[in-house]
């Protein structure tokens, strides 16, 4: 903080675009490669498969869900 209080008016305002441009940069590509990779790997695909084909057991509701961990 006391390096950045050093600097002048100007300096400072533009490192603060480019820490801002960064982080969103950063976090575009995180996005991006977040979505590529649920696109190739699809979690929970064989959990949806194992469910539809023992349809005996109760469909649990998110309710449901949240009241067992009150519980």
């Amino acid at each position: 903080m006391s390096g950045l209080a050093a600097l002048d008016a100007k300096c400072s305002s533009r490192l603060g675009i480019m820490t801002i441009s960064y982080y969103l940069w950063t976090t575009f590509v995180a996005v991006v490669v977040g979505i590529i990779m649920v696109s190739i790997i699809h979690p929970g695909g064989a959990a949806q498969k194992e469910d539809s084909e023992d349809s005996g057991k109760p469909i649990m509701s998110s309710a449901d869900a949240l009241l067992d961990l009150i519980r």
